[in-house]
């Protein structure tokens, strides 16, 4: 192989030669690559001077003990390990989401009731009404002014009562008819209702009674907190 003198030439084989020396180095090079890089050898002290530099590493490298090596497969379980960590690091902290407000829900037996309640409050006040009309005298003087008419007076309650939620509207108007009992109030916030006896009866019994039907929760007289 001619060596060129000219300078491109001449850069391009100082480059072959510099990607050679390795392979001539470990004996891997092919017999034309050792006579091109000797060839350039001759007229490049730098690459003389790689060339002594590899083959010394060369040289010591087989006096290494084999456990004195690194190990390259462990060292790079390690690095990934500590890649994973790191970005599991700096992931934010999932924030906790804030509960939901609890409402209480009434079924529908519970406003079935209320609605039971409401009639029979309005029922009442319309037979009140009717009541007082009835007794008022047919003739009266020109001179008599007419006197209003007072709405029925609504019974006192005396018993509050918390009736469960799965309770049927017949169960509990048999309950009440049964105690001599009526709605005067309620539902409230914790849906009590308070009941009063039936104009007529005396209610004696109308706790004990109410307190031993199926499907109360709770069962008390006026003046007890529930």
């Amino acid at each position: 192989m001619t060596y060129s003198t000219r300078p491109q030439d001449q850069d391009r084989s100082h480059l072959l030669a510099q990607e050679l020396l390795p392979w001539i180095v470990n004996g891997s090079a092919t017999e034309e690559q050792r006579a091109s890089v000797a060839q350039h050898l001759a007229q490049c002290a730098d690459c003389q001077a790689e060339l002594m530099l590899q083959e010394h590493i060369h040289a010591a490298m087989p006096l290494q003990p084999a456990g004195a090596l690194p190990d390259v497969d462990a060292g790079l379980q390690r690095l990934m390990e500590r890649i994973e960590t790191d970005a599991m690091c700096d992931q934010p902290v999932p924030r906790a989401a804030a509960p939901a407000p609890r409402h209480r829900r009434f079924g529908r037996a519970t406003y079935a009731i209320a609605a039971f309640a409401l009639l029979q409050t309005v029922a009442l006040t319309l037979v009140g009404l009717r009541l007082a009309a009835e007794e008022e005298p047919q003739y009266r003087m020109f001179s008599n002014a007419p006197a209003a008419i007072a709405p029925a007076a609504t019974p006192s309650a005396t018993i509050r009562v918390v009736p469960d939620d799965r309770i049927t509207l017949a169960s509990w108007n048999a309950a009440l008819a049964g105690a001599g009992l009526q709605v005067v109030g309620g539902p409230n916030t914790i849906g009590a209702y308070t009941l009063a006896p039936v104009p007529g009866t005396s209610g004696e019994r109308a706790l004990e009674q109410l307190r031993a039907t199926a499907g109360m929760r709770l069962v008390e007289t006026i003046g007890t907190t529930p």
